[in-house]
């Protein structure tokens, strides 16, 4: 008969701790500070160090800062091909540059772009052949002054 009689307050206070009412705002605080300062760390990070390369994507269409609206790996061969990459790192003038290769490492195209000292915004290069791409498999290489850091694979559909 006492279980039933503690049964009420049990539940009321399972009920009060669920909806808060237990809860300690110091902690809640220190969860907001230690998620702030992580993001912090993180941006911090972004503009330190040495110069590289991040966030890299490929795609059918840029949007907003250069940043690609329409991520894939698969295109037509109309298709014009988007690659976006972020520069991070220790301000310093480079170069971006990126090799189109085609079906047995055949240079299709390549371009270069300069990385100006405090530079750290994104990147784009993109192609789209006169006649279209023909099917097969491709791949960018994308190098910061002169060193590879990335390739990225894609395919145009017959």
């Amino acid at each position: 008969m006492g279980f039933a009689r503690m049964l009420p307050a049990a539940l009321a206070a399972v009920a009060l701790i669920g909806c808060g009412g237990g809860r300690d705002r110091t902690a809640e605080t220190a969860v907001v500070d230690t998620a702030a300062r992580a993001a912090d760390s993180a941006a911090r990070a972004a503009r330190t160090g040495e110069q590289r390369v991040a966030n890299i994507m490929i795609g059918k269409r840029l949007g907003a800062e250069n940043r690609i609206a329409e991520p894939t790996f698969q295109f037509d061969p109309p298709d014009t091909v988007y690659i976006s990459a972020e520069i991070q790192g220790a301000p310093k003038e480079g170069t971006l540059s990126a090799k189109w290769l085609g079906q047995g490492n055949k240079i299709v195209d390549s371009t270069t772009q300069p990385i100006a000292s405090g530079d750290t915004t994104r990147k784009e290069f993109h192609l789209s052949p006169a006649k279209g791409w023909k099917p097969g498999t491709y791949m960018i290489k994308l190098y910061l002054n002169g060193d590879s850091v990335q390739a990225k694979t894609f395919a145009v559909r017959k």
